[in-house]
């Protein structure tokens, strides 16, 4: 199951969500200031909502770790840790996305570069839904290698991997974990992955909600190492107007000077496409793509990889 951050379950949790900036610049704004940073893009999820969000998470721990919550104690984790260390946002194009979800899932392993230590994934609307129904429209990605020395001394590696937070639009968090040495187990937490082991929402039979946002992220991970000229800086979104989400009005008055610009994961990208025609190809299909290794004489994730791209058969 989702771990919430509001431990009563109701309905009007979704109401407290859009709530969170409001109330977080009111008694923690010492947390909030990341919140000025960024604007999203038309189709995201704002900035502001996503922010908010994450330090609700980090502010839970204690509550997570008073019921041995392990979900609730690596979101809180991972959220402190992408905020201490001021881990950017990257805002992934729908047509990306899809194409991300018809491509084969690599093994990664110890040789994964560490360039990355963690970021921000902004998913398009539509992308990826929780069990229950509601949207997970962003997620924190982290490089749990490059969080030694800073996680408690109870926490245990197990070679790494990356830590998988996705912020639920009801207030919901979600695990999905990447353990780069398979033999290995974490002895904390206990259990990363309370998702169902079926998806039934859609016609690509994906698994479970922490497989799909896994899939997501390892492969916006590995375009970011290998496919750089996918990666882009885009134009700041204006202001939003006096009637945002959460109090948007308060970000608007941030000077344009003080806005970075958003960073795009095919931002221009086009899915590959090919005329139906051939025997046994049926319309509509997909020829999945895959990771490939550009030498042979080391190990997949340690050369220089090469992504050869799904095609739709239309």
């Amino acid at each position: 199951m989702p771990r919430r951050s509001f431990p009563d379950g109701s309905r009007g949790d979704e109401q407290l969500v859009r709530q969170l900036p409001a109330l977080l610049r009111q008694h923690r704004p010492d947390l909030m200031e990341g919140e000025k940073l960024y604007r999203s893009p038309p189709g995201f999820t704002s900035w502001s909502a996503h922010w908010a969000k994450a330090v609700a998470v980090e502010l839970a721990l204690e509550r997570s770790e008073s019921i041995a919550d392990h979900v609730g104690i690596w979101g809180a984790m991972v959220c402190q840790w992408a905020r201490e260390i001021d881990a950017e946002p990257r805002f992934l194009s729908p047509a990306l996305a899809q194409a991300f979800l018809q491509t084969e899932q690599p093994t990664l392993t110890p040789d994964l570069p560490r360039d990355i230590s963690c970021f921000r994934l902004l998913l398009p609307k539509g992308t990826l839904y929780s069990e229950e129904g509601p949207e997970i429209r962003s997620v924190v990605v982290a490089e749990v290698r490059a969080m030694e020395g800073w996680l408690p001394d109870n926490f245990e590696l197990a070679g790494g991997g990356l830590a998988c937070i996705g912020l639920g639009e009801d207030g919901s968090t979600y695990l999905a974990s990447n353990v780069l040495d398979p033999a290995a187990k974490a002895q904390q937490p206990a259990h990363t992955d309370f998702s169902p082991t079926l998806w039934d929402w859609d016609a690509d039979g994906v698994k479970g909600t922490a497989s799909r946002m896994e899939q997501l992220c390892v492969h916006a991970l590995l375009v970011q190492l290998y496919a750089k000229h996918l990666v882009a800086e885009g134009e700041i979104p204006p202001a939003p107007g006096a009637k945002g989400f959460g109090g948007a009005a308060k970000q608007s008055a941030t000077p344009a000077d003080e806005v970075r610009p958003p960073i795009w994961l095919g931002e221009d990208y086009q899915l590959q496409c090919q005329p139906a025609g051939g025997e046994g190809i049926t319309k509509g299909s997909w020829q999945r793509g895959h990771w490939r290794a550009l030498s042979p004489l080391v190990g997949p994730v340690a050369a220089p990889m090469e992504w050869v791209e799904p095609v739709l058969v239309g």
